[in-house]
């Protein structure tokens, strides 16, 4: 089952009325979580939202649900914003019962609202990855056409992601069940 690293960036919150900036991805090695090749950030700015959905959806859907195992934060996000826009431009749009029944995915989102000490306000990459920009900031730059910035940001967040998510990949082994409750290997 091939892990990849899976992002986009969007002008909003609303796919019906929003668009999809970029989508990025890496391959992830399965058991170190360490990047397998190169990050490959398709932009709409060189060409369109329509082309950037053309490209990515055959990689996506191509070869079955475990072809493409997307690891990332907020993951029914993204899937959202990928259906109702692949809709729009009268795509093939993947099923939604499809994506969210069969096709498998991680998402570290639940991780970080743990980490926020179960809230969900604030359990965000950038928070405990201190990155050098804010989420909310990527549709302000595209508009002001601040492209390159984007493409720092993005590579930034990847690499951060990444490194969150090896040390999970790390630290998780030494989480067991026992009678039901959660123990440390430590103890």
């Amino acid at each position: 089952m091939p892990e990849y690293y899976l992002d986009i960036e969007t002008t909003g919150l609303d796919p019906k009325k929003d668009k999809i900036i970029t989508i990025q991805y890496q391959r992830l090695g399965m058991l170190s979580g360490r990047s397998e090749g190169d990050l490959h950030i398709l932009r709409s700015w060189d060409s369109s939202e329509k082309d950037i959905l053309e490209l990515f959806l055959p990689i996506f859907e191509g070869g079955g649900p475990f072809s493409f195992v997307a690891i990332g934060v907020n993951i029914p996000f993204m899937y959202s914003f990928i259906v109702e826009r692949a809709r729009i431009h009268g795509l093939d749009a993947p099923d939604p019962l499809y994506l969210f029944g069969r096709k498998p995915y991680l998402d570290i989102k639940p991780v970080l609202v743990l980490m926020n000490k179960g809230s969900f306000k604030g359990a965000s990459l950038d928070r405990f990855m201190e990155l050098s920009y804010r989420g909310e900031d990527i549709p302000r730059m595209y508009f002001e056409e601040r492209y390159d910035r984007i493409i720092e940001c993005i590579k930034e967040e990847a690499d951060k992601f990444q490194k969150l998510y090896r040390h999970l990949k790390e630290r998780a082994p030494s989480l067991v069940i026992a009678k039901g409750l959660v123990q440390t290997t430590l103890d």
